[in-house]
């Protein structure tokens, strides 16, 4: 019964520190907020999570591993290069919508610690891999120019994420508020495939 108790508080803790770290940021999240969001003091939070980092992980390392899990099938069933890149392009901004920090979470886990997201990361191989013949394949018909599958890659997750992990700057620079954001993050899905099949087709 205790353990029964402990998950669904810790299920509490986490739902509301997801969404106290989606209106707030990492930065911008306080421990307190969490906690009354959860509706706990923040000596039980401390007892559950005994720093912000420690929280931002738990909430985001599962999810991480599940969204890119989707990211990274979108790829696998795909005979069609120009098809892969835009089913790729449209899941990967559909589970950032989902979680709009993950890209920030896996940018500092890259750098916190590597090593500890390697199996999550190699979970894709065989999509990469998949991925590779698919460009080698439109290369040798002549459908594409001379291109590096891992460029083409890099580029369509620095083209589908940058705008996630720059938010705050582009609302700034741009003027826009969060409705014309979310239009802009949406019609992307549309225009990051066409801005690099076009980039790439023979």
């Amino acid at each position: 019964m205790a353990r029964v108790k402990e998950a669904s508080t810790e299920k509490r803790i986490l739902d509301a520190a997801r969404r106290v770290f989606i209106r707030k940021g990492m930065a911008g999240a306080r421990m307190q907020e969490v906690a009354d969001e959860a509706g706990i003091n923040k000596a039980l939070l401390h007892y559950y999570f005994r720093d912000k980092q420690r929280l931002f992980e738990g909430v985001f390392k599962g999810g991480a591993e599940q969204q890119f899990g989707c990211i990274w099938g979108a790829l696998k069933d795909r005979t069609d290069l120009f098809d892969a890149i835009t089913a790729f392009v449209s899941a990967f901004i559909d589970r950032m919508v989902e979680d709009p920090l993950l890209p920030l979470f896996i940018a500092q886990e890259m750098n916190r610690d590597p090593e500890g997201l390697r199996a999550f990361i190699d979970r894709g191989h065989m999509s990469r891999q998949h991925f590779a013949r698919l460009v080698e394949e439109a290369r040798v018909r002549g459908a594409i120019i001379d291109v590096d599958a891992r460029d083409l890659l890099v580029n369509m997750m620095a083209l589908s994420a940058h705008p996630f992990i720059a938010r705050p700057m582009i609302l700034h620079i741009h003027g826009m508020n969060e409705a014309a954001y979310h239009r802009m993050i949406l019609e992307r899905k549309r225009t990051v495939p066409d801005f690099i099949i076009r980039s790439i087709r023979a």
